[in-house]
């Protein structure tokens, strides 16, 4: 009797252990096979995790049936590793690599593979071989349906290698176009001490390039010689839509190239998983999802802008994608490549290590003209008489960018900001004394720090200049856009957020129209700052630096200095002089003073100072435990059993308190803080997470190395 272990998927049931399955005769369900089996009057899917020598238990039930799309053997490993990297069970984590629902667009195709021994076949399986000889290759379904025979004999013979899929086309054959004549020496260095680790052994590159130093070509240039190899490449970008000239470059140099992300229709995105699964694309471009694309030969993971919030999961399992990478490198002998021109605080950290190598790309290919920074101080335009969201030299700016046929950009950072107060005199805002991060204003005045619970109230007055004009931040898109409709009636605006472009292709779409302007005004949120190359934009401003300032996080500094610096590189690709104009309440901020002195380890010096005094990342790690519960008794019982817990395990206990948004859909909230050093901490939280008894009137969310604190 063959035995199955099958972990049954989360959304049927969160079962830790996995359970025992009797694999019928003639059935192949080998790890990764996808499973409908029985679990008490139901029939719910699971994956096959191995296959154990005898039951745990004398009576087991039979598998019904294997789906005909299965996942690589590999990702029962993986999932394991990160069930306890993410904090969730291994079948919540194999729910994130599961195939797309969806028919697909390309059906498999089988052939009589010529080089295999059949060895000994059955009645069925040898009328297949026969029908076969004489017939074009067939997709399995044609193949029973002409025969009147059911998928097993089938599925026999391609599981002994008698049949083999037909590919449509050599996977990643290159074009062979010219690439970029002449590299830069920074790109030249980069690509020899890349190539060096080819023949060796698998290796982490930290390659960090000032914007505009040509990062994507020693992308291309490294995945060629990967290719050559015969091995596959996977790139990792933070958002398709604002990283298409990236893609339009790979396209433009191979063949073949997928493109798998969330945003594709069911069909479509079931139509690449099957090319990747079958081999038909030795390329691979996507978001966050595709890192679990089914690549079996993996020679290159790509993660461009690594530092991209948008790697981050935020809903369950909440892992990064580049843990994942870094795994999946790691396993198959592949090396890694992280580019960004701010890298987090985190990998940089493990660059200068060493336990990842830096390469560094200080000099930009084309910068024929400096760029112009300035920073506006917006308490003097207060003072002066301007109480309007653009200052006077944003808005002449404007006025003269327009005038000469030229392309604006304007940023409005607003994504993740917690009402704060902020005085417009003098730029005072209420920030914590031990967290140095913003107070996040409460309800009836109540400012609350949401790292260590320290409180405080707003006083009628600033209490640094004794000014009335303390205000609440924030700002909005909408707003902005109608203030510059009345200002420039003639100007080309293109607004992008979520209420404009909720898809990306939508996003796509608006930022080629603006593209294909002759002049305009592109207004948008930060995700406008990823990885685009307009040559015809030569003013880049930043209406509010506050905004990101006042978010209660310890990254607000850090998140900072990644906008504006990004932001400014917007300005450096073409051949027209470029200025970038910050309007800021806090102009001797040091995260703005080192964004436009292009100063990263500069920046990376004073943060690593703050963070170490805190005791914060990347000297530590952080896990947030998110309870929730629509009765707030039921909420508060929940806590105290967790907080036993932590007491019982002796962890360091940073805050346990209300989030910032402290009531969602009805459900109040309550978020615990814990902080670890250096250690199997992993292994310490997952042990905590199946302690935990939630019942079914409340939800805990466990969050390891969380970028959300809301």
């Amino acid at each position: 009797m063959q035995v199955a272990s099958v972990v049954i998927l989360s959304k049927y049931a969160d079962i830790e252990q996995s359970l025992d399955y009797r694999i019928p005769a003639g059935m192949q369900a080998p790890p990764g096979s996808i499973v409908q089996v029985p679990l008490g009057n139901r029939v719910v899917e699971g994956v096959v995790f191995r296959h154990p020598e005898t039951p745990e238990v004398p009576e087991i039930k039979d598998i019904i049936s294997v789906n005909e799309r299965a996942l690589p053997a590999e990702f029962t490993a993986l999932a394991a590793w990160m069930a306890v990297r993410a904090g969730c069970s291994i079948g919540t984590a194999l729910s994130a690599m599961l195939p797309p629902a969806g028919t697909g667009l390309p059906q498999v195709r089988w052939q009589l593979n010529q080089q295999a021994a059949a060895g000994t076949l059955t009645k069925k399986q040898q009328l297949v071989v026969d029908f076969l000889r004489q017939q074009s290759p067939m997709q399995k379904t044609e193949i029973a349906q002409a025969l009147g025979i059911s998928l097993a004999p089938i599925n026999n013979l391609i599981a002994k290698g008698v049949l083999s899929p037909v590919k449509s086309k050599a996977p990643g054959q290159a074009w062979n176009l010219p690439l970029v004549a002449e590299l830069t020496r920074d790109q030249a260095k980069a690509i020899a001490r890349i190539k060096e680790a080819l023949d060796t052994k698998a290796e982490t590159f930290v390659l960090h390039g000032v914007t505009g130093s040509g990062k994507t070509e020693v992308y291309i240039r490294i995945a060629k010689e990967v290719l050559a190899a015969g091995r596959q490449v996977l790139v990792l970008v933070p958002e398709i839509a604002l990283t298409a000239q990236l893609l339009a470059r790979f396209r433009s140099a191979f063949a073949g190239v997928s493109v798998f992300h969330s945003g594709l229709t069911p069909s479509r995105r079931a139509s690449e998983w099957d090319r990747i699964a079958q081999g038909e694309a030795s390329i691979v471009i996507g978001t966050r999802s595709a890192v679990f694309a089914p690549l079996t030969d993996i020679g290159l993971i790509v993660i461009d802008e690594e530092h991209e919030l948008a790697y981050k999961q935020e809903e369950t399992p909440r892992y990064h994608a580049r843990d994942v990478a870094e795994y999946r490198a790691r396993e198959h002998g592949a090396l890694l490549v992280m580019g960004s021109a701010t890298p987090s605080l985190e990998t940089y950290t493990l660059a200068r290590s060493g336990q990842y190598t830096l390469l560094e790309m200080p000099s930009r290919v084309y910068q024929r003209h400096p760029v112009d920074t300035e920073i506006v101080d917006m308490r003097r335009e207060l003072q002066q008489g301007n109480r309007g969201m653009l200052s006077r030299a944003l808005t002449q700016a404007l006025t003269d960018t327009l005038a000469r046929k030229e392309q604006a950009l304007l940023f409005l950072n607003r994504r993740g900001v917690a009402p704060t107060v902020l005085c417009r005199n003098c730029g005072f805002r209420y920030t914590c004394p031990n967290c140095s991060t913003s107070l996040t204003l409460h309800g009836h005045g109540l400012l609350r720090c949401h790292h260590c619970g320290a409180a405080s109230r707003i006083a009628s007055l600033c209490p640094n200049c004794g000014s009335k004009y303390l205000r609440e931040l924030g700002v909005g898109t909408q707003k902005l856009e109608s203030l510059l409709a009345a200002r420039f009636p003639g100007a080309h605006l293109c607004r992008v957020d979520r209420d404009t472009a909720g898809t990306a292709a939508d996003k796509e779409e608006h930022l080629f129209n603006f593209f294909q302007q002759e002049s305009g005004i592109l207004l948008g949120t930060q995700m406008i700052a990823k990885g685009l190359d307009f040559p015809k934009v030569t003013l880049v401003g930043i209406v509010l630096a506050d905004l990101s300032l006042a978010m209660s996080d310890f990254r607000a500094a850090e998140r900072t200095f990644q906008l504006v610096t990004q932001a400014a590189g917007r300005t450096v690709r073409g051949q027209l002089p470029g200025r970038v104009i910050i309007q800021t309440y806090q102009p001797d901020h040091y995260s703005l003073r080192y964004a436009l002195a292009g100063d990263y380890s500069g920046f990376y010096r004073h943060e690593m100072e703050v963070r170490g005094k805190a005791g914060l990342p990347p000297f530590t790690h952080l896990t947030r435990i998110l309870v929730s519960a629509r009765d707030k008794v039921r909420l508060m019982k929940q806590v105290d059993d967790i907080s036993a817990l932590l007491r019982q395990g002796s962890f360091d206990l940073l805050f346990s308190g209300p989030p910032p948004l402290e009531r969602i859909s009805g459900r109040w909230r309550w978020h615990i803080l814990l902080r670890h050093k250096a250690g199997p901490w992993g292994k310490k939280v997952d042990t905590l997470r199946m302690q935990i008894k939630a019942d079914k009137y409340t939800r805990v969310i466990i969050d390891n190395d969380p970028y959300n604190f809301m």
